[in-house]
């Protein structure tokens, strides 16, 4: 059978979307060397970053690098001419849908919270997400939270919305203290336990209330525990600075800036705790990559935080920044609730893999191209 994978973030350096994509790739070609693979790329690096691929698998530039074009006009030609049997865009679908296509739904914050976006962005998302749960034969859900939302607000049956979760990579591991320090400590020069935070800079990720809740929290336990970030830098970049010049914790805060994809296995393994008590996530992959290593997790009673994190972690109300600087203060001085956390969050990552994601994305191929 021929299949065909449109891949609208690989090369963008865009963080869990592109993941999903790279990961999702070099697990199909992993597990099958049967089936034929086209492979379009929006980006010049998509194909770099891929690395080397079986015969079976065909990498294609998109061109020009004219984002509305490609989506308008060449990548719905290039579909039409492969005819295939089965069709998968990750994230940002084509805005023709061909026949037998499968679409994975990112995230339902830009329909339940649109507020959490600028308007540009907001309405781009609104309108490429749109089309692809309403137009696809089959929406890939990353959780159940995701299935039951496009069920409820679209009504769409089960069978149309097979759930196909995320994972993190292997390279995520418990590590000694021998193996993460001559990054944490040599190269980012972090001497001190610390919280990380990984992720955007934005509203839905909560980072003010992180902040304030870390002032807190260091206030009432007098605690020499810094406040690590690591992601990209957005709108909300500006506020973060007002808030820590107000709060007077500049000197126990460390901004490491978007962090490459090598070191944070490091930065997470050195952690006290991961701190993701996000507003909204449609599953949240920082909890597993953490769980993975056996960093403890500080998340959010909300979407699909619970569900990812399958007991495994601290749940706290991401509103309430008492509750997290709470949960912060627990798991600094509380050796045995770290312990237990680690060791349920070991056996809870255990439930995801690339590979598992690899091969129920197939047989949502083989579903839809049996439909011929």
């Amino acid at each position: 059978m021929k299949f065909a994978l449109f891949l609208g973030n690989a090369g963008k350096n865009s963080g869990g979307p592109e993941v999903y994509e790279l990961e999702l790739l070099r697990s199909l070609a992993a597990i099958d060397r049967k089936n034929d693979y086209h492979v379009y790329f929006l980006f010049p690096q998509g194909p770099e970053k891929a690395g080397k691929l079986p015969a079976n698998f065909t990498c294609h530039l998109l061109k020009p690098s004219i984002r509305s074009i490609i989506l308008s006009t060449t990548l719905p030609l290039a579909l039409r001419r492969l005819n295939a049997d089965a069709v998968h865009s990750t994230f940002v679908p084509p805005l023709f849908i061909p026949p037998r296509m499968a679409y994975t739904l990112p995230c339902t914050s830009v329909f339940e919270h649109p507020e959490y976006y600028p308007v540009d962005i907001r309405l781009r998302l609104r309108l490429l997400c749109g089309i692809g749960i309403r137009s696809s034969q089959n929406v890939m859900c990353i959780s159940e939270h995701v299935r039951d939302w496009v069920a409820d607000h679209l009504g769409h049956d089960a069978e149309r919305l097979p759930i196909v979760p995320l994972a993190a990579s292997r390279a995520f591991r418990p590590m000694s203290e021998t193996d993460w320090s001559p990054i944490v400590k040599e190269k980012y020069g972090i001497n001190s336990p610390y919280f990380l935070f990984s992720g955007r800079w934005e509203e839905r990720k909560n980072i003010l209330r992180i902040i304030e809740a870390f002032a807190q929290f260091k206030r009432e336990t007098k605690s020499d525990a810094k406040l690590v970030l690591t992601g990209e830098r957005t709108w909300a970049a500006e506020k973060v600075k007002v808030l820590l010049e107000r709060l007077a914790i500049r000197d126990s805060f460390v901004d490491l800036g978007k962090s490459p994809l090598s070191d944070l296995p490091s930065l997470y393994a050195g952690a006290l705790a991961l701190l993701y008590p996000s507003l909204w996530e449609s599953f949240g992959l920082p909890i597993v990559e953490a769980m993975q290593c056996g960093t403890p997790v500080i998340t959010s009673n909300r979407a699909a935080m619970p569900e990812t994190a399958g007991g495994a972690a601290l749940l706290v109300d991401p509103y309430k920044t008492e509750e997290l600087s709470h949960a912060m203060g627990r798991l600094s001085a509380d050796g045995e609730l770290r312990g237990e956390l680690q060791k349920r969050g070991l056996q809870r990552a255990e439930y995801f893999s690339w590979e598992r994601t690899a091969e129920r994305s197939l047989q949502v191929y083989q579903r839809l191209a049996s439909r011929n």
